[in-house]
């Protein structure tokens, strides 16, 4: 038995999710697929366009068998503790076999890549916070600290959100041991 997880907001449920689901069973032969997605509110701490009952029902009849809601506090948060609580929740269940994300880069290695220089050198978190006190969002500063680190090699892959999201899904497996 192959269990997938995927985290999710389907706001709105859309193709490219249903793709995702359907990849899940069919590429990767996942015989259950669990969603952790968020309620009411969803990441950035916009309402969601629909309910979560709403998108919980939309994921069930496209073939999820398990909605778990992942707590507003997180659901809302960066998407370091957006990710890290998904994948704990995830891992937490003992049974979850592999986790499903998407991103804009089909790189995987280098995704990995970037979530261990992000775990391995703290010096970057310090270069990170004087990069904020010069006034940019966290986001913004580690992107800026990472192109001098890296240089060109992956410019494109860190300014885009969901290799943003995919290379914390990543650190969080690494800091778990999942």
């Amino acid at each position: 038995m192959k269990i997938v997880g995927i985290v999710v907001e389907y706001n709105p449920f859309h193709k490219g999710h249903m793709y995702q689901i359907n990849y899940a069973k069919e590429s990767l032969k996942a015989d259950y697929i669990i969603v952790i997605m968020s309620g009411n509110f969803v990441q950035r701490g916009k309402a969601a366009i629909f309910s979560k009952e709403i998108r919980t029902k939309m994921a069930l009849e496209c073939g999820v068998d398990l909605v778990l809601q992942l707590p507003v506090r997180y659901a809302t948060s960066s998407s370091e503790n957006f990710a890290y609580s998904s994948v704990a929740i995830l891992d937490g269940l003992n049974c979850v076999d592999e986790l499903l994300f998407g991103a804009e880069c089909d790189d995987l290695n280098s995704l990995k890549e970037i979530a261990k220089l992000l775990i391995n050198n703290k010096n970057l978190y310090v270069e990170i916070a004087k990069d904020m006190k010069k006034g940019n969002s966290f986001p913004r500063a580690r992107e800026n600290v990472l192109k001098k680190y890296i240089g060109g090699k992956f410019d494109d892959i860190i300014s885009k959100p969901n290799n943003i999201l995919a290379i914390e899904y990543l650190k969080s497996l690494y800091r778990l041991n999942s």
